[in-house]
């Protein structure tokens, strides 16, 4: 009797089936399995690119998606194609670039000059520094009026850090 008992488990006829109006049905409708498989393709890019996953956005990969789209901001000397589309990619990965072994030494990134992002790698750029300083120099100059408005918001932004310490 136990091996019928465990037969019966698995089935779709439960004790007191004989109450019920209709005999219940173990497949599933055409149309739940599309919607099934609608919902498991939409996961991942394709066959074509791999299954490539949607990848998650959190605020630092947003960070680096929004410097690469400005890249041409950050580089004036290089030409880049226009974005088309202001939304984020759904489907991207990110990776690491690894040193070979065969490269010498010296032309290595110590761990000290390694960021975990690319804000924090231009952040801790001097020559960006540079760069960046005088070209906002140079949009102050230009517009006097748009240079006092900033200096009242700095104004405003160091009194309510002197008031937090």
């Amino acid at each position: 009797m136990d091996a019928a008992d465990a037969l019966l488990g698995q089935s779709v006829l439960k004790p007191g089936f004989q109450k019920n109006y209709k005999v219940p049905v173990n497949e599933k409708s055409k149309k739940i399995i599309k919607r099934n498989k609608k919902k498991e393709e939409a996961k991942t890019k394709g066959k074509d690119w791999f299954n490539l996953p949607a990848t998650k956005l959190t605020d630092s990969v947003r960070h680096d998606l929004d410097i690469i789209r400005m890249r041409s901001a950050l580089d004036t000397k290089r030409f880049y194609k226009k974005n088309e589309t202001e939304a984020y990619p759904k489907y991207f990965q990110v990776g690491t670039v690894i040193d070979s072994p065969l490269e010498y030494k010296s032309g290595r990134l110590t761990n000290k000059e390694r960021k975990r992002t690319m804000v924090d790698e231009l952040l801790s750029d001097a020559e960006f520094k540079q760069t960046t300083k005088k070209r906002y120099k140079n949009i102050l100059m230009a517009n006097p009026k748009l240079a006092s408005k900033i200096r009242k918001e700095n104004r405003k932004m160091n009194k309510l850090k002197k008031k937090r310490k």
